[in-house]
């Protein structure tokens, strides 16, 4: 068990650790999105598009992005 602990968690072997960790970011997560109205998902639903477009356009202007990406 020592061996274990001096691992670090991203190193092989912590596959369970990494299961239960994800498990309850999930259940934290789906607990949240439970709890939000209608008119709350909403904003966060245009939220996160006018993000998704602030970063399109932040690509585009860095040369990442062909022009095409802006009119499609």
């Amino acid at each position: 068990m020592q061996a274990e602990s001096r691992t670090p968690l991203l190193g092989p072997g912590h596959e369970q650790e990494w299961a239960r960790i994800n498990a309850e970011e999930q259940a934290q997560l789906d607990a949240s999105n439970l709890a939000l109205t209608i008119p709350q998902r909403l904003e966060m639903g245009q939220k996160l598009s006018q993000d998704a477009v602030s970063m399109l356009v932040a690509g585009y202007r860095a040369g990442l992005v062909p022009e095409r990406a802006l009119w499609s």
